[in-house]
């Protein structure tokens, strides 16, 4: 599997078809123009958020499924953060996402720069951490309980 660095290389060398690498990726990838619309989205995408190409390609990040993209930490991340660093990772965001439920996802976000137009592309990753942080939550009350209950063995010894 490819990760964002070998993804943001190949893009920027350009030997290769862009979309075909962006198929490629098994999470939730978008490639943004520099007015923040879908140039580019792969099937896992398409596949995780419930939506077609046509309701993708050319839309304004921000409405995506009928403005569910149109979340504060996601524009705080494109306007505030991005400009101030080349690459992103793990920027976490919460949102309830219709016909999905409260998710928490990770963003990796990278600015691909295009000498030839002086312009620029958003390469931007979704990685739903929700479940993982669950599981991560649950260990936690386990290890919490099992420390309590140790605490209390010792004492009464």
């Amino acid at each position: 599997m490819m990760n964002m660095e070998d993804l943001y290389r190949l893009l920027r060398t350009g030997h290769v078809q862009a979309q075909g690498i962006v198929d490629t990726v098994a999470y939730p990838l978008l490639v943004l123009d520099e007015s923040l619309c879908v140039q580019s989205a792969n099937r896992s995408f398409f596949e995780t958020f419930k939506v077609d190409r046509d309701e993708t390609i050319g839309q304004h990040i921000y409405q995506l499924g009928n403005g569910q993209w149109d979340i504060p930490d996601l524009r705080l991340l494109i306007m505030d953060v991005i400009p101030k660093s080349t690459a992103v990772i793990d920027y976490e965001v919460e949102h309830d996402f219709p016909g999905l439920g409260r998710r928490t996802m990770l963003l990796t976000a990278r600015t691909l720069f295009h000498p030839s137009s002086a312009s620029h592309s958003l390469l931007l990753s979704i990685v739903d951490a929700t479940d993982r942080y669950r599981e991560d939550a649950a260990k936690d009350m386990q290890f919490g309980e099992l420390r309590h209950r140790m605490k209390n063995l010792l004492r009464n010894r």
